[in-house]
């Protein structure tokens, strides 16, 4: 780390027919009112050509004023065939700026999200800064994507919820690399399912998370009608793919039993007497409320508090 208070943006990209999105991605980074800001576009077993083809897609928009630098890294390596995780280990490996977000393609965030998330880690001191992101329902067309409405599937406010299931998409967080165990910034090389919801948990437990902004929209989520997005493809509902899901749950439960609750995220929940090496999985079933009582010193017997 150069100690620049600069932002890098990790942006994997895997499919060439999808420069579209990736153009529109890109150009909601080059509206960031953050700077600077640099892009780390990670791609899986791209031909030289190939990227020099999505250098040349995205040039007319990074040669704007002021506009993000680009870094492209290629992941050549035949195996795992579904790269994403390594892809994700790139961009950390290639990352020098204290602040460190992600970015999917075909996922857009607001021009002030950097700025605002930034804002809350430097008052804070937190590690982690998350805001709230929308779901766009949208229609693909060949030339063009139609925006058919917005939800708001994602339901969670604190880290206690976030521990009992991920409402946090990849691209609602801003991590202060100052903050972080550097052994934990990675994404298991392996998993392509809940991989950013493993680096979540395995961050949020040693590391104090800051919700001040969650109920502040900082990104859409694409939910596209081609079925492009990677939960509604069809090998999703096959029953390999069923049983994919299934394998990835159970490695987030086992991530749950075995991780424990460090003192300072404990302190940051309102627990004043921290339980050593409780996990994550045994503060749920306890309770922060419970942990939180115990530490209460109850009245003398006979005087005004037992009255």
């Amino acid at each position: 780390m150069n100690g620049s208070d600069g932002i890098d943006v990790i942006v994997r990209f895997h499919d060439m027919n999808k420069l579209r999105k990736l153009d529109r991605a890109v150009f909601s980074l080059v509206m960031q009112s953050y700077r600077p800001l640099h892009i780390h576009l990670t791609t899986q077993r791209f031909a030289p050509t190939e990227t020099a083809a999505v250098q040349a897609a995205l040039e007319p928009i990074l040669s704007m004023d002021s506009a993000p630098s680009l870094s492209v890294h290629n992941w050549s390596n035949m195996e795992p065939a579904d790269a994403r995780s390594a892809l994700a280990n790139l961009g950390f490996a290639a990352a020098s700026q204290r602040y460190l977000a992600f970015l999917d393609y075909d996922d857009v965030v607001y021009p002030e999200a950097y700025e605002l998330l930034i804002s809350q880690l430097q008052a804070s001191g937190d590690a982690i800064a998350f805001g709230r992101i929308c779901v766009k329902e949208t229609e693909v067309f060949s030339r063009f994507d139609h925006s058919r409405g917005k939800q708001f599937p994602f339901k969670g406010e604190s880290v206690v919820d976030l521990f009992k299931e991920n409402f946090c998409p990849i691209h609602s967080f801003v991590l202060d690399r100052t903050r972080l165990p550097v052994q934990l910034c990675f994404f298991e090389p392996l998993m392509t399912k809940n991989e950013d919801y493993d680096f979540l948990l395995r961050i949020c437990a040693q590391c104090p998370a800051n919700f001040s902004l969650i109920n502040t929209i900082v990104g859409d989520y694409r939910l596209n009608s081609d079925g492009s997005n990677t939960i509604l493809t069809e090998s999703a509902t096959t029953s390999e793919g069923i049983l994919g899901w299934l394998d990835a749950e159970a490695f987030i439960e086992a991530r749950r039993r075995t991780t424990p609750v460090s003192k300072a995220v404990q302190h940051s929940l309102g627990i004043r007497d921290p339980v050593a090496n409780i996990s994550i999985r045994a503060l749920l079933d306890r309770g922060v409320d419970s942990l939180r009582r115990r530490c209460v010193t109850p009245g003398p017997v006979g005087g005004l508090a037992g009255r």
